[in-house]
């Protein structure tokens, strides 16, 4: 564990009992890290730039970053940066201090920047130097398992603390020793706040931002439902399984991607949630208020049509680099949908469930049949009958009773397909 080489002094423990209320406060963390700067500035500590990198849970995020800089920011205003997995590793960041302690298991790096005991052995510590900074000090804190961790490639809660002034005589031993007792506190109230943010970010991932704000609420009890009115959409993409037939497992996930980043776009824009993914498909709703229901009609067949568009371009883009494309079948129905969980007491599912969800998959599975790629339910038709026209009248498998089944007048390309 990180140790602070002496007992804290008042004015730290002061310090430290504001951050641990910090903790239970909902300000976003780049405000905290710029609070607790100028909180170190008023004890005396000469910092005139700090940063704190944190590892995060993010699909696309590897670290976040919180900036301060006591001549640019405004009064507990920070800054905060968002790094990618894939710039990690980039030149720059394998010539810094902060990669070199990770490389060599350095918890404490101290480089003064002038005077006789100057040591500017790395390129960022010269731009410091440039920039009239005399001191630099880094910590890690987490620990030699979270060290290990983030060595391996893993996530942990593991945190590096850049420290820079430029007081003419640097950082003095009691400025590191103040720092360094605050460290814990600081980076715990950081995570504490981050939590809830992986938290959000993680659900908003994994079962969209409408189930994930419920979770997040407490509405977690199996059984715990309501009645919605929503616009269904079920997607499936057609030539899936020769596709994966012929192709590598790994090509046939990052065809999956790139497709689902294709069609997923419009719906979302048009403000669909995608509830889940169904293999090659995805099921998705778009909930309206009363007297909304043309409105969110139209939407939802305006999405459709964009993500077949995206698909359409999605497949010349395929045939030119000499890889399988597939195309796109959807199906759009209005009803009323039980919301909320189901499933067993150690397992649920947050989701939607009633027969207009099962009659909207029957539909999906008659595209092909019908020749369309898209087939419209009766309550949507009765909503846009400017835009669609009478498909046929069948019995869907497992549904009671005939069902009209519609198209849109004209496929995205202007053509019947």
């Amino acid at each position: 564990m990180f140790a602070s080489p002496t007992i804290p002094n008042e004015k730290a423990m002061q310090l430290i009992q504001w951050l641990i209320y910090q903790a239970w406060e909902k300000a976003p963390n780049e405000a905290l890290v710029a609070a607790t700067a100028e909180r170190i500035v008023e004890a005396g500590v000469p910092v005139d730039r700090c940063r704190v990198a944190m590892y995060t849970l993010h699909p696309e995020t590897g670290s976040l970053l919180f900036d301060w800089d006591r001549a640019e920011n405004a009064p507990q205003s920070g800054h905060r940066h968002e790094i990618a997995y894939s710039d990690g590793d980039s030149e720059e960041w394998r010539a810094s201090p902060l990669h070199h302690m990770m490389a060599t298991g350095t918890m404490q790096f101290r480089r003064r920047l002038t005077g006789p005991d100057a040591k500017v052995d790395f390129p960022v510590l010269a731009e410091y130097h440039d920039e009239g900074f005399t001191d630099y000090y880094a910590c890690m804190f987490g620990g030699k398992e979270a060290l290990k961790l983030i060595r391996d490639g893993e996530r942990s809660c593991g945190a590096l603390l850049r420290w820079l002034t430029r007081h003419p005589d640097g950082f003095s031993d009691h400025d590191i020793a103040f720092i360094d007792s605050i460290v814990p506190a600081l980076t715990s109230a950081i995570q504490a706040h981050l939590d809830q943010e992986i938290a959000a970010n993680l659900l908003d991932a994994y079962v969209g931002p409408l189930v994930g704000e419920r979770i997040l609420k407490g509405e977690i009890r199996r059984g715990m439902t309501e009645s919605l009115n929503a616009v269904l959409m079920i997607a499936d993409l057609s030539d899936f399984t020769s596709v994966s037939d012929i192709v590598s497992k790994e090509e046939m996930v990052s065809a999956l991607n790139r497709h689902f980043d294709a069609m997923l776009a419009p719906v979302e824009a048009a403000g669909g949630q995608v509830l889940k993914f169904l293999g090659d498909g995805f099921l998705a709703i778009f909930p309206f208020d009363p007297g909304m229901q043309r409105e969110t009609a139209r939407k939802a067949l305006q999405a459709s049509t964009e993500a077949l568009t995206a698909v359409d371009a999605l497949a010349e883009t395929e045939a030119d680099l000499a890889r399988p494309a597939m195309g796109l079948n959807v199906a759009l129905h209005l009803g009323e949908v039980m919301f909320g969980n189901v499933g067993s007491r150690d397992r649920l599912d947050f989701t939607v469930i009633g027969p207009a969800v099962n009659e909207a998959s029957r539909m999906e599975s008659l595209c092909r049949s019908l020749g369309t790629d898209i087939i419209l339910s009766e309550t949507i038709a009765e909503l846009l009958p400017e835009q669609t026209r009478l498909l046929t009248r069948t019995e869907l498998r497992g549904v009671k009773g005939e069902r009209a089944l519609y198209a849109p007048l004209a496929a995205p390309s202007g053509t019947l397909r």
